[in-house]
């Protein structure tokens, strides 16, 4: 009876050492099989950093579009712009001949440009009606509203004023001018050249120095070139005034330029 019971003891503990190393392995190969299995947060991650290419960039890009140089700008009249009297008596200032109209806008730009030099006095160099006496002017004096101005500083030292000569041209070309500094670069002396805008009288040649190839109005510095290049000017920006579109004139700042 003893060793029926001792047999029936080692059976109780030998099943039960059997079933915890059934139950050791069980775990065992769940753990090595999950290891096995991916990540989902990794896989969800890698999912994620994958480039995505839009169609949008797949397109060409746009041909880009050329601007020229001097460019038009939006109307914005300067305060200051007062239209000048149509006047067209021809008055003399020393050995020079204008006309009151062109007389009227040297006053105001004096004023506006409040320096030594006398616009309306010996500042005035060469005027208008003067034709074929100075060739280097290219008949621009021949007719109306033309005028060369010194830019020495007269009658005391007769240096020139170079801080007073964007101050010279600013002031014309508020007052209604087409004004240009000019020097040895275009093998003349040292003076500002002036065209006034809207002059009935005009030659010819003044009148290309404001709409021609060269042109005021399409930003450039009214000097005709032998390689034919239009240059801006060293000075000053264009003016343009509300008579100045009344009477016609536009910004023609990068429309194609016309031959010579």
């Amino acid at each position: 009876m003893l060793k029926k019971e001792a047999r029936v003891r080692k059976l109780v503990v030998f099943s039960g050492l059997l079933l915890l190393l059934v139950g050791t392995a069980c775990n065992l190969s769940e753990q090595v099989t999950a290891s096995k299995k991916p990540d989902p947060v990794i896989e969800v991650v890698r999912r994620d950093t994958t480039p995505v290419i839009p169609t949008a960039t797949l397109l060409a890009s746009p041909t880009p579009q050329f601007t020229p140089t001097p460019s038009a700008t939006p109307f914005n009249e300067p305060r200051g712009c007062l239209r000048p009297p149509d006047d067209y008596t021809r008055v003399q200032i020393g050995g020079a001949t204008i006309n009151a109209r062109t007389l009227w806008m040297l006053e105001r730009a004096q004023q506006l440009y409040g320096g030594t030099i006398p616009f309306t006095g010996a500042g005035l160099t060469q005027g208008s009606y003067n034709p074929g006496v100075v060739s280097a002017s290219f008949g621009t004096h021949d007719g109306g509203g033309a005028v060369d101005l010194t830019v020495r500083n007269i009658p005391y030292t007769w240096d020139i004023k170079w801080e007073d000569i964007p101050l010279m041209i600013d002031a014309l070309r508020l007052a209604g001018f087409a004004a240009f500094y000019r020097d040895e670069r275009e093998d003349l002396t040292p003076h500002i050249h002036a065209i006034a805008i809207g002059d009935a009288e005009l030659s010819p040649a003044a009148q290309l120095q404001l709409t021609g190839r060269y042109g005021y109005f399409r930003g450039y510095d009214g000097f005709p070139r032998d390689d034919g290049i239009p240059l801006t000017p060293r000075n000053g920006d264009l003016v343009i005034c509300q008579w100045m579109l009344d009477m016609g004139y536009r910004d023609m700042r990068g429309e194609p330029l016309p031959l010579e």
